[in-house]
């Protein structure tokens, strides 16, 4: 996704959107009411692109667009301050008086009408617009047109505003717009309308940002397969919605590789219900996000294998106290979903061939800290990472022959290291 910054599409706003916004500021709030759309009999609710903002990290995707008028303002995904989960847009000023917005473009026709709705909120000296500025097809602006306005600090504000694009309008922007010292945000905001469509593209298209998050949900992407990995996670609510599960095993590729040996699966798993839950690249944050849309719903197993954290480790790492916290908030997460599921959890397997690396030195120090979830009653902490090693603390090839992914004699090893425990808590 491509950022506009300060000299780009909205750079040119500046004067008549601001005297617009002067104008409408004390009309438009004594006016403001929850008109129906002309279109509302054939209408439906259309959820904008990460109207929700749950895509992206340090940015939500397609609220990308930014105009500064004055000063320095910053565009951010906030995960600890929204009207629901898991984050908002928010729009900063707060390194001194600035004058700026964030928005998100979409097609639009002249005469079209639709409601927009949603919720904002204010700290600080600030004045706040949530508006739509239209535009034709020159990119030149047309109408600014106010939703909602608020001053200096409010809290969660809801809007619902009837708009009708004007004539000559190819496309409109929905906007934050701030003024002042201080912060706004905007969350779940939606339009309802017959026509409406976004032109960001396809969000299960996009990559996901490089800096991610293990404690923040995030769906996953494959990039030469983009809806491959939704698939995936479609298959697995329905295996959920079909047979009763009772044992689950929840992890990345290492546990989904367990479908490359199913006689050793049947044999030692089958005759538990056992399913498999494992998509390759998954990081905490997309189990996370897997649980969050609907694993558990379902199903309500009596242990979950729980093996994630290594590729947290490789790519783009995060540090190790996070990616300990993304487990703890996976572990949490099931425990909250399925109150009468027990936990296995695994200690994250060694990886690269050599000891006393970087990465063998984070993944213990993530695994002691794991271990301190071990409760002996629900949750139960099991590393058997040193199964896998020879006497110097080198990797045996024979076990993980790319030092990172399992071998059948691999998974017979994890069969064997798990098997007093797991059954114990079977029974």
């Amino acid at each position: 996704m491509h950022r506009i910054k300060t000299i780009g599409l909205f750079g040119f706003i500046a004067v008549g959107m601001l005297i617009s916004t002067i104008s409408l500021q004390t009309s438009m709030a004594r006016k403001r009411s929850n008109v129906k759309s002309r279109n509302a009999s054939g209408a439906s609710t259309i959820v904008l692109k990460n109207g929700d903002m749950s895509l992206g990290a340090d940015i939500p995707g397609f609220w990308h667009h930014q105009w500064v008028g004055k000063g320095k303002i910053n565009v951010s995904r906030d995960t600890q301050v929204f009207k629901h989960g898991p984050a908002a847009l928010k729009v900063s000023t707060a390194d001194g008086p600035a004058k700026g917005q964030a928005s998100q473009l979409i097609k639009g026709n002249p005469g079209q009408s639709f409601v927009l709705s949603g919720f904002a909120k204010s700290k600080g000296r600030v004045k706040v617009n949530v508006a739509v500025q239209s535009f034709s097809k020159e990119t030149k602006p047309i109408k600014f047109q106010q939703v909602q306005y608020l001053q200096d600090t409010q809290n969660w504000t809801s809007f619902s505003q009837e708009v009708t694009l004007p004539k000559g309008t190819h496309r409109f922007g929905i906007v934050l717009l701030v003024e002042g010292q201080g912060h706004a945000w905007l969350d779940e905001v939606k339009l309802t309308g017959t026509t409406v469509k976004n032109i960001g593209g396809d969000p299960t298209n996009l990559p996901p940002p490089k800096k991610q998050d293990p404690t923040v949900a995030m769906q996953g992407y494959f990039p030469k397969y983009p809806q491959a990995w939704l698939k995936f996670h479609e298959q697995h609510l329905q295996l959920t919605r079909k047979r009763q599960i009772n044992v689950a095993f929840l992890g990345d590729s290492i546990t989904q590789d367990w479908k490359k040996h199913k006689s050793l699966w049947r044999q030692h798993y089958g005759k538990y219900g056992a399913a498999n839950f494992g998509i390759g690249g998954d990081r905490t944050q997309q189990i996370l996000w897997r649980i969050d849309q609907g694993l558990f719903d379902h199903m309500q197993p009596q242990v979950v294998v729980l093996n994630i954290g290594v590729n947290n480790l490789l790519g783009n790492p995060s540090e190790a106290n996070r990616i300990a916290a993304g487990i703890e908030k996976i572990v949490a997460t099931i425990r909250d979903k399925s109150p009468q599921t027990k936990i296995l959890l695994l200690g994250i397997f060694p990886t690269g061939q050599q000891p006393n690396t970087p990465i063998r030195k984070k993944i213990q120090a993530i695994n002691t800290r794991l271990a301190k979830l071990d409760n002996g009653k629900s949750i139960y902490f099991l590393d058997i990472g040193s199964e896998f090693l020879a006497t110097d603390g080198s990797i045996k090839k024979k076990m993980m022959p790319d030092y990172l992914h399992l071998s059948r004699q691999g998974y017979q090893i994890w069969v064997n290291s798990m098997r007093r425990q797991f059954t114990e808590i079977l029974n």
